[in-house]
């Protein structure tokens, strides 16, 4: 694990990406909700849009993990967002990196399900890849510095606002078809992020 305010670490760090040995990943979680985020949106007069309201919410969570450098875009969608879901998505980045010859930097929040014990999912999941991960821990309140924000900034729009399926099936097909139309167009992926100059200089900072 890195602090981002630790100077040497994040020179470290910078050297790695510099000397192409490590990939920077973005990894994040958003709530697939059956009940529909309600939003302004533009109607004809007279043609009201009208939602249905399920009687019951069902809930699923989508994780999230893009390549700050190249726009490679991974996800997963499981029941709840938890500790499994969160070492699932660790993996999937330090399988792609290990096939490159690189290590996998992840810049995650403080989520709980991200926190790392004596014991644990995350203990456990971590030594299982020891020597090819490393966990930047962004600071506490700190959306603004999570690219991955920004992304789903465009998933929600197109996913969630104002949706009218009456299925989780159906809703996280939307989901899987929107970010698999992302993850083949990696430059539409690094539009999306529009990530700030020098972002690791920022978190030093």
């Amino acid at each position: 694990m890195v602090d981002p305010a630790d100077a040497a670490a994040i020179a470290w760090l910078s050297d790695l990406f510099a000397q192409g040995r490590a990939d920077l990943y973005s990894q994040d979680e958003a709530d697939l909700a059956l009940l529909p985020t309600l939003t302004r949106t533009w109607m004809r007069r007279g043609q009201q849009l009208k939602l249905p309201a399920p009687g019951t919410n069902e809930k699923r969570s989508v994780a999230a993990l893009t390549d700050l450098a190249d726009g490679g875009l991974l996800w997963r969608t499981d029941d709840s967002r938890c500790a499994d879901q969160f070492c699932g998505s660790l993996t999937a980045g330090a399988e792609r990196s290990t096939a490159r010859g690189r290590l996998a930097v992840f810049l995650i929040d403080n989520a709980p399900s991200h926190q790392v014990g004596k014991t644990g999912i995350v203990r456990r999941g971590l030594d299982a890849l020891a020597g090819r991960v490393v966990l930047v821990f962004l600071p506490r309140y700190s959306p603004d510095l999570q690219p991955a924000e920004r992304l789903w900034r465009q998933w929600r729009p197109n996913v969630t606002h104002n949706h009218t399926r009456a299925t989780m099936t159906a809703l996280q097909g939307d989901s899987d078809a929107w970010l698999g139309r992302m993850a083949a167009q990696p430059g539409a992926v690094l539009q999306a992020l529009a990530l700030p100059p020098r972002l690791l200089t920022r978190l030093v900072a």
